[in-house]
Formats: structure tokens, sequence, C-alpha cells
């Protein structure tokens, strides 16, 4: 599965075949065909590049999540953004909308369904679908197919999620969860080398339990809610290597599998040997972090990149410069893989309203954030605030820290050269995280759940989260799994044993 396609095979069956939206029966309706007669971006955009004038530039509104029209950095960004068009011969006036002070990824699909939203660029953090069926949002593929910077920067899990739905683009590496642990306890532990050369469950374990007896720590890993941290770790070394696996034959989701059984066992066992934070159910994320750079948990299981770049700074920070953290393999044994990355869909991400009357307008500031000028502006920010440039190098101010791209958050093919960076954006730790999900990147087999089956997939996940629950703390034997996969199936899994058939195969 690993490197399912070829970027540059995928790329072109996207420029080829991206013009439907769907992944075959099991997918969402979609909304109205892009390919027909009535749809404005049934071709690429027109034009020779050159947008608005002088005296007349085109306004592009712009909304996406934290990001408020009021503040300083904000204004800065839509200033630069402005001039820097305008010198491209493009016009433009970016004005960011005031998004929904609270609830944004259930709020923002209604206020967009029902008029009181009507910015050109809009980023949705889930819900889309609704307002996808409804024909609200713009497909991409005529820009992307017409563009220069934007497609430059998809990598091959973008041009997969663009595939089975061409409504919203996110230039972000994927949201693969990666372990990590301070420098200085790896090098006390006597297990770590082997970890290091050779990640079977049974040496994560005997890492875990090291470090518990020499008291380094109280506990190996926390969470904040459930096991979706842990998983990114073990999934994949257990069998559990998608969504969707093949179990005797069939398609089944990987919840109901024995693989799932196996490691549902291995976290009993972690629990009742004191491995895993006791309050991992009920933590929040705040008390979770705080957990880990307290010292009371070794490992904490975060987002490769900018997250992981926000710990590695917090723990020098308390810690000293000895305790910047290192990314820790995923677990090898049926397979070795973070967890598989999702492709039916981006499940975030920057889509054009297709009531805008600015499409070509709103496209190129996206395409310009995309070129290198653009990314310059957007990870670095604005020079003589967030950065200086001294000897043709950019150089950091204190004012960095606290600055954070509003388009793409990519770091891929961020190289820049005139300036160059001074020091790195990312640091090692952050940069590593990246590196190890590229070097094991799987991508998932999944599909999009059809409306009329969503009160069956809900049952279905809330029966799994109740009995996943009470395994891993002791309160069912592990044999109550079997219980589980019956009244699994009752529940709806097997009415989608011929959604999965005539999807996968």
């Amino acid at each position: 599965m690993k490197k399912l396609l070829s970027f540059a095979l995928a790329l072109a069956m996207m420029m080829g075949c991206l013009a439907g939206c769907g992944g075959g029966s099991t997918s969402t309706p979609a909304a109205p065909s892009p390919s027909s007669p009535s749809s404005p971006a049934a071709s690429a955009p027109a034009g020779d590049g050159t947008i608005g004038s002088p005296d007349a530039p085109v306004e592009v509104h712009v909304m996406v999540k934290d990001v408020f029209p009021n503040e300083e950095d904000v204004q800065l960004l839509c200033k630069a953004i402005n001039e820097k068009m305008a010198a491209h011969g493009q016009y433009v006036n970016v004005i960011f909308d005031e998004p929904p002070a609270s609830g944004y990824a259930s709020a923002l699909p209604l206020a967009v369904m029902n008029g009181e939203v009507t910015s050109d660029l809009i980023y949705f953090q889930g819900g889309d679908q609704a307002v996808t069926q409804q024909g609200f949002l713009e497909d991409l593929t005529p820009y992307i197919a017409s563009s220069t910077y934007v497609k430059d920067l998809m990598d091959e899990t973008n041009v997969a999620k663009l595939q089975s739905y061409p409504y919203l683009l996110w230039l972000a590496p994927p949201r693969t969860n990666t372990p990590v642990m301070r420098s200085d306890w790896c090098e006390q532990l006597d297990t770590y080398d082997a970890l290091i050369a050779d990640p079977t469950i049974d040496n994560y374990y005997a890492f875990f339990k090291e470090m518990k007896d020499e008291g380094l720590v109280e506990y190996a890993l926390t969470a904040d809610g459930d096991t979706t941290r842990f998983d990114s770790v073990f999934n994949h070394a257990f069998g559990v290597t998608g969504t969707i696996i093949k179990e005797d034959g069939k398609w089944i989701f990987s919840k109901a599998s024995q693989a799932e059984k196996a490691k549902l066992e291995f976290y009993a066992k972690l629990y009742a040997d004191g491995l895993l934070d006791p309050d991992y159910l009920t933590n929040d994320w705040s008390v979770m972090e705080q957990r880990f750079y307290d010292g009371k948990a070794a490992i904490l299981v975060g987002t490769a990149g900018g997250t992981i770049q926000v710990y590695d700074t917090k723990m020098v920070s308390v810690n000293g410069e000895a305790a910047a953290l290192t990314v820790l393999p995923p677990a090898k044994g049926v397979s070795q893989s973070y967890k598989s990355v999702d492709v039916t869909k981006e499940s975030r991400g920057i889509g054009i309203n297709a009531d805008s009357k600015n499409k070509d307008a709103a496209w190129a500031v996206l395409e310009f954030m995309a070129s290198p000028e653009g990314r310059i502006l957007d990870k670095v920010g604005i020079e003589g605030v967030q950065y200086n440039v001294v000897d043709n190098k950019i150089v950091f101010t204190d004012k960095f820290s606290g600055w954070w791209a509003r388009f793409w958050d990519t770091t891929y093919k961020f190289d820049p050269q005139d300036p160059s960076l001074a020091e790195p954006v990312l640091s090692p730790a952050a940069q590593e995280s990246l590196d190890m999900v590229n070097k094991y990147l799987t991508m998932d087999t999944n599909i999009l759940i059809p409306d009329e089956m969503t009160p069956q997939w809900d049952a279905m996940n809330n029966l799994y989260n109740e009995y996943a629950t009470d395994i891993i703390t002791g309160v069912k034997p592990i044999s109550a799994f079997d219980e589980f996969v019956q009244k699994w199936n009752a529940a709806g899994g097997d009415q989608f044993t011929p959604i999965l058939t005539d999807a996968l195969g």
C-alpha cells in the first residue's frame, strides 16, 4: 500500500479525471456535476493574468478560522498581499471576514447555506459535505489544472483527495501523529537503542517498562480522550492497516477485526501495568500536554510539523536544550507505518464560494500565496515585524514565534533563496517528524459514508468506543470483543458489506 501511486502518475490522472466528484456508489451525493453547461467552473479560468486596476481593485473576501480582521498581523498581511500582487498587475483588495466566534466547524456550514457567509474564499474544518451537496462550493479541478504554483506544491495525498472530492484544497502536510520524547531521557534508557534498531511491539513494551521501573516517569503514554494518538504508533504493527481491511476474504471495517482485538488486548496490558495515563480518557488537551512538560508522561503523540514544533519549543523552554525532542518510529509488526492517511477527501481546507462574483481573483490570491514570494509572506510573516533581511538573509525577530500561515501551511519545497533563510523555519524535531511521516507514509483504504447510513455508522462507533474503553480499563475481558463484533454487525456492519464490496471489489 505504501505510496500507492507515484506522484507524477497520480497528478496526470487528476488532471485527466478529476472532473467528477465521488469515489463510486459509496460517496455522498455530489454537488451538481462540474462538467454541466450551467457550471461556471466547467472550463479553466479565463483571462491574461491581469485583475482589476489600480483605481478599481477587486475585493476578495476570505474567511478562515481564528483569523480576525481587527488583528494587526492580519491587517499587515492583507496590505502586503495587495501590494505584492499589484506589482504583478493583479489588483486585489483582500479582506478577512469575521469568522464565527465559537463552534466554527458546525456554525460555518449553516451560515454558508443560509446566506450569512458570502466570502469568496472559505476555510472549512468539517461540515463541508452538506454545503457541497447543495452546490455552494466550486469544483477546483480547472483552477488547479491551469495553475503554476498550487499544482507544484501538491503532494500525492493532495492529489488523491482531490480525485475523490475536488471542492477543498489544503496544502499542508498530512495530519499524521508522530510520537516524541525528550532526547536526554532517551539517552538514559538501556532499551532505547534496541527500540530504534527494531521497533517491535515487544521492544516498545520493554522501553515503556524500563522508564517506569527506573522512576523516570509515572507512565509512558498520555492522551486526551481516546486512543487516536496511540493508534498512530501501533495500528500497523497489529495489522490495522486501514479504516477498511480484508479479513477472511471479505472487506470489513478494521474496528471489528481480529487485528483490532489484538491491539486492544495490548492496550489493556499497558493500562494494567500502569504504562498508560489512567486519566487518558478524561484529560483535555491542556492537561495532557502539561503532564508531558512536567515529566509525568514520557511520550506525547502529536501532529507532525507545526504541533511538534510547539511541543519542542515548549519542552526546551521548560527543561533546557538537552530536553529537545526526539521523534520515535512507528511500531513494527504486520506492517510498519504511522496511522494511514485518509485520502477520501480533505478533512479541512479552503474552497471557493460557488456564488462568488470574483472567482478568478479569489483563485489568483491562492495561487499567489503558493508562489515563492507569497510563501515567504505566509510562512515567515511581514518584513520588519516577524523578520528582517540582513546580508540578504531572513533573520527572525522575537515576534516570529507568534506567526502562523493563514493560507498554506506546507513546508514542501520551501527553500527561499533570495533572500535565503538564516535558520530553518522548523526545529530539528519538527522537521524530523515530517521526514518520518514521508518515510512511512501509507494511504488509507476508506469510503465516504453514505448519508443514509450515517445513523448506523454513528451507532457502530458508539459501540466501539464503549467496548474499547471497557476492555482497555479492565471493566470487560478481551473476550468481550467477540460480543462487540456481533453487536457491531447487527447495528449496521452487515448492511455495509455490499457497500464495501461494491466500492472496493
